[in-house]
């Protein structure tokens, strides 16, 4: 992990010109405690009987995840922000689907949002629709709406990050995502900046439906120049079966199941 920690340009090495997301300044002892060979060297197919400190840890981690967030389930497996988008956005996706709604495929992103979230959602084939922003940065309430209805028959979701990418509390968050909700979407969260959100709110508080955590920027785990980033994504009762879950593999006529895959954390 140092090695390739090495390898990497960062605030030691100089002044980086990129966002912020990547550039998280993290204490060596995070570095330390996931470089431990008791905990880096794992293999990925030992038993479940094996790796009982693992799921401990996962499951106090994903415990504290889904109070801190104001939902039910949590899922692990996403490894970035970037990788948390694309897991939420196939969650609401499969639950439009399951519900027989195949034409939903409509997601709002304001103008505001981040970069990565229209990509995310063409990744997903979703069709996007761009909803202004006032001059101040806050989500264009009527425009919002205009649009939830215009698409209420094809309305997937909303992309909202809150607090915006300009440091802005949406003041009517709450009526945005009520909107989303009266018009058959669902409400997506990017979580790039919930550590504003900790002691204050949470996703579920403001009617969000999912939403994904930067871990490396709220609680410290090592990202861009300082090692690997975690984009885990939680979600409210609706959305809970539609979490990732097993992942099959035919071989020999058989189907393996990736042990640590059937860890209790992540889908039911």
């Amino acid at each position: 992990m140092k090695k390739l920690e090495n390898r990497d340009f960062s605030l030691v090495h100089g002044m980086i010109p990129l966002g912020s997301c990547t550039m998280k300044l993290n204490a060596a002892s995070t570095l330390w405690a996931i470089t431990r060979p008791e905990w880096a060297y794992i293999h990925p197919f030992a038993p479940l009987d094996q790796v009982k400190g693992y799921q401990q840890v996962l499951a106090e981690l994903s415990d504290a995840l889904a109070k801190a967030t104001g939902f039910t389930a949590v899922s692990l497996q996403p490894n970035s922000g970037a990788q948390g988008e694309y897991a939420g956005l196939m969650v609401i996706r499969a639950y439009h689907e399951a519900r027989g709604d195949h034409q939903r495929k409509v997601a709002l992103i304001p103008s505001s949002a981040h970069g990565t979230n229209p990509a995310s959602a063409a990744m997903v084939g979703m069709e996007i629709v761009v909803v202004k922003a006032d001059a101040d940065g806050h989500v264009d309430v009527d425009d919002l709406k205009a649009k939830a209805e215009l698409y209420k028959d094809r309305l997937s979701c909303l992309m909202v990050t809150y607090p915006s990418t300009h440091g802005v509390y949406e003041e009517s968050i709450r009526e945005i995502t009520g909107a989303i909700h009266a018009n058959g979407g669902l409400v997506y969260m990017d979580g790039a900046n919930m550590n504003a959100q900790v002691g204050l709110t949470s996703p579920g508080e403001i009617g969000a439906d999912v939403c994904h955590l930067n871990l490396h920027k709220t609680f410290a785990i090592p990202h861009g120049g300082g090692g690997p980033g975690m984009g885990p994504i939680c979600v409210n009762d609706k959305l809970k079966p539609f979490l990732p879950g097993h992942v099959l593999v035919k071989t020999g006529g058989e189907q393996a199941v990736h042990a640590v895959s059937a860890a209790p954390w992540g889908s039911a």
